[in-house]
């Protein structure tokens, strides 16, 4: 397991009373080479060093995405006043690419979750002020629900704490080894 991912385990667990440690800040961009960033639910790490989201194929972070995987996450956790910096690689999963990930993942939103999947487009306008109209069943995974990994190749970690702050850059080379520097913060 590398060095940062055992940090991070670390931060989750000591962070896991503060539900604002499950969000982090994902940043893509978009054809034009317009910079955009938005805060998402972690869902998971997979075994191979992935980060896990879920999203809407209807939504811009979709388009980006497909357009382009290159993205940035950053994930603060003011309990230990630790920064992750992780350069990824984005694939999209939708219900047609793997059917068992995308119903897990819908499988535990709970009933509000699932609601935001079920009320029109992403950024559509709204024409009303009343309840939003739901159209689908809680049960049925909706073809445009998907699933984000995030594949880490690099890591720039900041702990805050402590005079002088302390800081690592972690890279993944092309043989699939991690490699370590500490820098200047």
């Amino acid at each position: 397991m590398p060095r940062w991912r055992q940090g991070l385990t670390k931060s989750l667990h000591q962070s896991r009373s503060m539900p604002e440690s499950r969000y982090f800040q994902l940043a893509s961009v978009d054809e034009a080479g317009m910079p955009f960033c938005r805060t998402v639910v972690y869902r998971g790490l997979t075994d191979n060093n992935q980060l896990m989201v879920i999203s809407d194929t209807r939504s811009e972070k979709y388009q980006q995405l497909s357009d382009n995987p290159k993205a940035q996450v950053c994930w603060y956790f003011s309990k230990t006043r630790e920064q992750y910096r992780f350069s990824t690689l984005s694939t999209v999963i939708t219900l047609e690419d793997d059917t068992t990930l995308v119903t897990a993942q819908w499988h535990k939103l709970s009933d509000a979750g699932k609601k935001q999947f079920l009320w029109g487009e992403p950024g559509s306008v709204r024409n009303d002020e009343r309840a939003l109209t739901i159209n689908g069943h809680f049960e049925d995974v909706p073809t445009h629900f998907c699933v984000i990994l995030l594949a880490i190749y690099e890591v720039d970690y900041l702990n805050l704490r402590g005079n002088p702050q302390y800081r690592e850059r972690h890279h993944l080379d092309k043989n699939d080894n991690w490699s370590s520097q500490s820098l200047i913060p």
